[in-house]
C-alpha cells in the first residue's frame, strides 16, 4: 500500500487546504506551490504530529517520578523517535564532535567541549587554561534550555537525572521482549497493586552518519554529566540479558531520550 506522511510542523504558514476530492493536491506557500501530489499517487494522506507529547506513567516508584509512556520524537511506546546529542535539542545528520554544538570547532575533539564541564583534571581540555587552572563552568546538569524534552514537550517535563534512571534500573521489572516486533526491555512496577509499565525499544544509537545496533542495544542520555569525566555524560544502557544505569557515553553521539514528568518542587 502507498503511503505519504506529511508532517503537521511542516505545514505552518502554509495556505488553507482543500478538504475536496480534486486530481491534484498542491500545498502552498507564500503564494507557491511547494509540493504537488497527483491523483492515484498515494492511497491516502495522513498527517503526522512529530512532537506528540508522552503520557505519564506511575510505576509506583519510591520517589513519586512518573516516566513517559514514549520517547521524543516518537507517536508510540515502540517507535524509536528522534536521536539528540547531548545539550542538543535538533537532531542532525552526522554526529560526532565536528558537529557538537557546545564546542570550540578548532579543535573538534573531546578536548573541546566548552559548555558543562568541571574541575575533572583533564588539563588538556579548554576548561583548563596553559597553567592547569580550571576556567570552566562548573555545570553538571543540563539548563533546561539545553533540555530538549523540556524544549520539545514543555516545562512540565525533562531529561531523567542519573538518579531518577538508577531508581528505575533498581526498582522495577525489567522483561526483555518485543512490541508489535520491536525488541526492547517492558519495564515493569514492583509495587503492590500497579500493574503499569513501559516498553523501552532497543534502537541503538547514532554516531557519525550511522545508526548502530538497532534491534539488539538501547541507549538513552540523562540530563547528568558523568561524574569523572567533561566529555561524557550519564546514560541508559542495555541489551538482553542485562540493564546498566552505570553507562556513559560521549555526549556527541545521538542517543534517545524518554522523559519524565517533573514534580511540584523541580
Amino acid at each position: 500500500m502507498k503511503k505519504l506522511i506529511l508532517s503537521a510542523l511542516a505545514l505552518v504558514g502554509m495556505g488553507a487546504i482543500a478538504t475536496e476530492t480534486y486530481a491534484q493536491f498542491y500545498v502552498v506557500k507564500d503564494g507557491r506551490v511547494i509540493f504537488s501530489l497527483a491523483e492515484g499517487t498515494a492511497d491516502y494522506i495522513a498527517f503526522e504530529n512529530p512532537n506528540k507529547i508522552g503520557t505519564p506513567v506511575d510505576l509506583g516508584l519510591p520517589s513519586g517520578t512518573l516516566w513517559a509512556d514514549h520517547n521524543i520524537g516518537a507517536m508510540n511506546a515502540h517507535d524509536a523517535g528522534s536521536y539528540y546529542a547531548w545539550g542538543e535539542i535538533t537532531t542532525k545528520d552526522v554526529y560526532n564532535w565536528s558537529t557538537y554544538e557546545w564546542m570550540d570547532h578548532s579543535l573538534d575533539t573531546w578536548k573541546g567541549c566548552t559548555k558543562y564541564t568541571f574541575e575533572d583534571g583533564q588539563t588538556g581540555g579548554v576548561w583548563y587554561d596553559s597553567e592547569g587552572k580550571f576556567i570552566g563552568d562548573n555545570k553538571e546538569e543540563l539548563e533546561d534550555v539545553d533540555d530538549v524534552a523540556v524544549q520539545t514537550w514543555g516545562a512540565g517535563w525533562a531529561m531523567p537525572t542519573h538518579e531518577q534512571m538508577q531508581e528505575l534500573v533498581e526498582k522495577c521489572e525489567w522483561e526483555w521482549t518485543t512490541l508489535n516486533e520491536v525488541p526492547g526491555y517492558k519495564v515493569k512496577s514492583k509495587a503492590e497493586g500497579n500493574d503499569n509499565s513501559i516498553f523501552l525499544p532497543a534502537a541503538g544509537y547514532r554516531r557519525d552518519s550511522g545508526t548502530n545496533y538497532v534491534g539488539s542495544y538501547g541507549h538513552y542520555w540523562s540530563r547528568s554529566l558523568y561524574s569523572e569525566g567533561s566529555d561524557y555524560a550519564w546514560g541508559l544502557y542495555f541489551y538482553e540479558g542485562r540493564v546498566s544505569m552505570n553507562s556513559t557515553d560521549d555526549r556527541s553521539r545521538g542517543l534517545l531520550v524518554r522523559p519524565v514528568l517533573r514534580s511540584s518542587e523541580q
